[in-house]
C-alpha cells in the first residue's frame, strides 16, 4: 500500500452554499463548494478581499453555518451536532489564527496561545460532573 492509499479523510465540504439577506435580494458570498482534506495535507486558500475566504474557513471550523450544503469532520455531518459538540471540536481538534483581532491585550501571545487547552481543561471536568456524552 502506497502512503495515497493510507490517508484518512479528515475534512470534506459537500456543496457549500452561503448566502446573507441584504434587503430584497440575497448576497451569496459562497456558491456550492466542494473540498476534501484528507491527513496530512497542507492547503491554501487564496483570493482577493471579498472572494469568500473567511467566510469558507468560518464554515469549515464551525464558526458559522452554511445556508445549504453539508461539513463532514472524521465524516461526521459537524452542523447536525450539537452547539457543545462542535464547541468541543473546535476546542480540542482545530486551531485558528485570526488575522487582525480575537487576542487578549491582557495576555501574552504564549497564554493567548495557551489559552483553548486551559479551557479545555475546565470543559472536560465540567462534561464529565454532568455526564454528558457525545456519539
Amino acid at each position: 500500500m502506497d502512503n495515497e492509499s493510507k490517508k484518512e479523510m479528515i475534512l470534506k465540504s459537500d456543496s457549500i452554499l452561503k448566502e446573507y439577506k441584504t434587503g430584497v435580494l440575497p448576497l451569496t458570498v459562497l456558491k456550492k463548494i466542494d473540498i476534501e482534506i484528507q491527513n496530512g495535507d497542507f492547503i491554501t486558500i487564496v483570493g482577493s478581499s471579498g472572494a469568500g475566504k473567511s467566510t469558507l474557513l468560518h464554515i469549515l471550523g464551525a464558526l458559522d453555518r452554511p445556508t445549504e450544503g453539508k461539513v463532514y469532520y472524521k465524516g461526521n455531518d459537524l452542523y447536525k451536532l450539537s452547539d457543545s459538540h462542535r464547541a468541543l471540536i473546535r476546542n480540542n481538534d482545530f486551531g485558528f489564527v485570526f488575522q487582525f483581532y480575537h487576542l487578549m491585550p491582557e495576555f501574552t501571545a504564549l497564554e493567548n496561545i495557551m489559552m483553548p487547552g486551559l479551557i479545555s481543561r475546565k470543559e472536560k471536568k465540567d462534561l464529565k460532573k454532568n455526564r454528558v456524552k457525545f456519539a
